[in-house]
């Protein structure tokens, strides 16, 4: 009866080598004999194995990619219920005297309702549905402007190192979003290390071939710079890594974390076009690398913020177009407050007709984007045409395509991010009239 196994064997040079043993019961000169075939297949096992990793890698992006659409859609419907939220406490504060004990109640809903806000751009971070400011940068100068700030929140326990090429190459990316990867990857480095250790911020630039892209599904080929954070904590179980990158999961205790810290950290780079892998044992601590795709251009100054313009007397007419009726009341009521004439339209097919029948000047069309029937660049693009001087500002919780491309905003674009505050709604109408 034939067999056939497979089993590793050492070399004389005692490296470790797949073989394939297949022994049959023959017939030699008349007489029954065992023939044994042996074949080295090392390079068919690697080449099984780097498939069986790919595969695993594909499925687990695919997953990514699905959960990133429903945390984006949840994180845009909870936008809308924070809006109003936010929106009514603060018109209630306005008309409360600054010794009426009610105050302190509706202060509390606000400062709640602020907290939930903060969890929902944790969510479009993880979707890639956040606006992303870039600009040129050298990695190498927001980590050591971050290096300073860590110290404290890493406490005396922990030793922070840096390792900074200085010939990293440059790299398309938004500051702000980059010192939050830092933060939130040396939070959980400090986690991972309660009786102290090392954490190491290391950058380099690596250049990706193809057998690398092939192996990882996600990353590109091509001239990248790598920013490293590494640290000698517990380090995780290959079980744990799976789902690391999962809105919600942690293993940290309850009310010690939100679970959103690395699946934030995770929609960053994938906005960025990058590619995230995480190398971890137990025992063995943890190195996240991330690769950013090199760009030739100098690096860009970064301006002092402005600051707000102050109010202005308000008389033109908008024309607000909002398929959810309490944000839609919310926005005509505190633009109404400010002194502007408003126009108020559920749907757009509503607000083309009250375009037709209105007679005076429609100074700004203030729209949300993602509506039934069409977007608001649609419905831009056909009321515009009539109406020549009327302005656009459009307002969503989330960033979509119909106004950003991946994560951009088109020249001229003006968004009003959800959820806003009056005294932000008020100041954005009054901030594109002017312009």
């Amino acid at each position: 009866m034939p067999s056939q196994r497979e089993f590793q064997a050492v070399r004389r040079d005692r490296s470790l080598i797949w073989i394939d043993v297949q022994v049959a019961e023959i017939v030699w000169e008349g007489e029954p004999a065992i023939q044994s075939t042996v074949l080295d297949i090392t390079e068919r096992k690697r080449a099984e194995e780097a498939l069986r990793q790919s595969e695993a890698q594909l499925r687990q992006s695919q997953k990514m990619d699905a959960v990133g659409k429903l945390a984006g859609g949840v994180a845009h419907d909870f936008n809308n219920l924070l809006t109003v939220i936010t929106g009514r406490t603060e018109l209630l504060l306005l008309r409360l005297s600054a010794d009426d004990p009610r105050r302190r109640d509706i202060e509390l809903v606000r400062k709640t309702a602020d907290r939930a806000a903060a969890l929902t751009q944790q969510l479009l971070a993880f979707s890639r549905k956040q606006m992303l400011q870039l600009r040129v940068l050298d990695l190498n100068g927001v980590v050591a402007a971050m290096a300073q700030m860590l110290k404290p929140l890493l406490g005396e326990t922990i030793h922070l190192i840096t390792l900074l090429d200085p010939a990293l190459g440059r790299v398309k990316a938004d500051p702000a979003q980059f010192e939050q990867i830092i933060v939130n990857l040396a939070v959980n480095a400090r986690d991972a290390m309660p009786q102290g250790g090392r954490l190491t911020i290391e950058t380099s630039n690596v250049d990706l071939d193809n057998h690398f892209v092939q192996a990882h599904p996600g990353s590109s080929a091509g001239a990248h710079a790598m920013l490293c954070v590494r640290d000698t904590g517990t380090g995780m179980s290959p079980e744990v890594q799976s789902h690391l990158f999962e809105p919600f999961f942690t293993t940290k205790g309850v009310g010690k974390g939100t679970g959103l810290g690395l699946a934030t950290v995770y929609g960053i780079v994938k906005q960025h076009n990058g590619y995230i892998r995480i190398e971890s044992a137990l025992g063995t601590g943890t190195a996240v690398r991330i690769h950013l795709p090199c760009v030739a251009t100098a690096t860009d100054s970064v301006a002092a913020p402005e600051s707000d313009p102050p109010p202005v007397a308000a008389s033109e007419t908008v024309l607000v177009v909002e398929d959810e009726s309490e944000l839609r009341e919310l926005t005509t009521e505190v633009l109404g407050i400010a002194g502007y004439s408003v126009l108020s339209a559920g749907s757009p097919s509503e607000a083309l007709e009250i375009a037709r029948r209105h007679p005076g000047p429609i100074h700004l069309l203030l729209t949300d984007v993602v509506m039934p029937e069409m977007s608001g660049r649609d419905l831009a693009d056909r009321l515009v045409p009539a109406r020549p001087g009327m302005k656009v500002l459009y307002m969503s919780g989330y960033t979509d395509d119909a106004i950003v491309h991946h994560g951009v905003l088109d020249p001229g674009t003006m968004l009003l991010q959800k959820p806003f505050t009056p005294d932000g709604l008020t100041r954005m109408v009054g901030d594109v009239l002017t312009r």
